[in-house]
């Protein structure tokens, strides 16, 4: 629940960043398991295609992603801490 959220916060963010245009625009993703569609007024030199679609991706990525954390999670390997020496 909280992943869909996330997705309808990022397409207000976009839809909302600036106002006073008039030409929407919008982007869409499928990851298959969610679909996100972004929606913007703002002007192509303001939020570029390739960042509108982005957008999208991340919200569609967000709203498939469980939230119990029983799936697939990108994490990143941290390095275990150097051994301490032996005591004598």
């Amino acid at each position: 629940m909280r992943a869909a959220y996330l997705g309808l916060g990022l397409i207000c963010a976009a839809a909302v960043g600036v106002a006073g245009c008039s030409q929407k625009r919008e982007a869409k993703a499928d990851t298959g398991t969610a679909t996100a569609t972004v929606a913007t007024d703002a002007p192509a030199s303001k939020v570029p295609d390739t960042q509108l679609q982005s957008q999208a991706v991340q919200a569609a990525t967000a709203a498939s992603t469980p939230v119990d954390g029983s799936g697939p999670v990108n994490t990143t390997t941290a390095t275990p801490p150097p051994a301490a020496p032996a005591k004598k």
